[in-house]
């Protein structure tokens, strides 16, 4: 039974959390002009009879519920602060007129062949979503791949090199998509993805919250509160080293065959087909 309602309550303390810092920050910078039970008329008037009315309890379900809404629209993912921006060099368009060009009649590459060997590409030896292990991991495990030896083999290096990295670019925005098949193929390893990656967004987005009101302190109470970015920014890094830690799970599970990826599984049947072709790289008759 807990096992069921922890990711309920892992969706729920992040914006709850969030909209508390939030609550308190508007609480210190407008708190002091809202007027007092004795002092208020019109609608201010009608909220205190409300919160006489429903008590303590009433006034705290209230607050909550609130916090919750506000929590809710504010947060960010932490996986939105790792994400690389988009970089039109990596469109397989610039190469190739269509993504494996094989599925229409034609061997990838084959018709491209100034395929550019770097110039134009961004170098990505490393990626923000994944720890470094993770990272060289994956690209073991995409170097291996069955078309990628083909095109080393039978084209040039050059041409492997850049259906390497279209398909490094791919897995990564697949991510999602793979911690979905993950929840579907292994709850246990998906358990720990969402738990690290609830982790995740409830430091970084405390963090944040925590450097507003710093700043909302700063300016009502004293300058020696900004001191306090230094907490929000520890909170922030300890978020974004769970996210990366929470994408390892479904990296490793791609490794070990927990789930499949869509582009590696699009390669292999690329790779099928080419082994199948003629010397001059078309495919054959079926």
């Amino acid at each position: 039974m807990l096992t069921q309602l922890l990711p309920g309550f892992r969706e729920l303390r992040s914006p709850l959390a969030t909209g508390v810092l939030w609550l308190l920050t508007l609480w210190v910078a407008v708190g002091d002009r809202m007027p007092s039970r004795t002092e208020a008329t019109g609608f201010a008037a009608r909220v205190y009879d409300l919160a006489e009315l429903t008590g303590r309890p009433g006034v705290g379900a209230a607050l909550i519920f609130t916090a919750y809404v506000i929590g809710s629209v504010v947060s960010i993912p932490a996986n939105q602060l790792l994400r690389e921006p988009a970089h039109a060099a990596w469109d397989a368009d610039n190469v190739l007129p269509d993504r494996w060009p094989v599925l229409q009649g034609r061997p990838v590459l084959t018709q491209h062949p100034s395929a550019p060997a770097g110039a134009g590409y961004p170098a990505f030896s490393d990626t923000r979503l994944l720890t470094r292990q993770a990272w060289a991991d994956l690209q073991s495990h995409v170097s291996a791949v069955p078309l990628l030896l083909w095109l080393e083999s039978q084209r040039s290096e050059r041409h492997r090199d850049v259906a390497r990295r279209i398909l490094l670019r791919s897995i990564l925005e697949e991510l999602g998509q793979l911690g979905t098949r993950l929840h579907a193929q292994n709850s246990a390893l998906y358990d720990d993805h969402d738990r690290l990656m609830a982790e995740a967004d409830l430091r970084v987005n405390i963090g944040a919250g925590v450097a507003v009101l710093a700043g909302a302190l700063s300016v009502r109470v004293s300058p020696l509160c900004l001191l306090v970015f230094a907490v929000s920014a520890l909170l922030i890094i300890m978020g974004l080293a769970r996210a990366r830690q929470a994408n390892d799970v479904i990296v490793q599970a791609l490794v070990i065959g927990e789930v499949t990826s869509t582009a590696l599984a699009e390669a292999d049947r690329t790779a099928e087909a080419l082994a199948g072709a003629p010397a001059d790289g078309r495919p054959g008759a079926p």
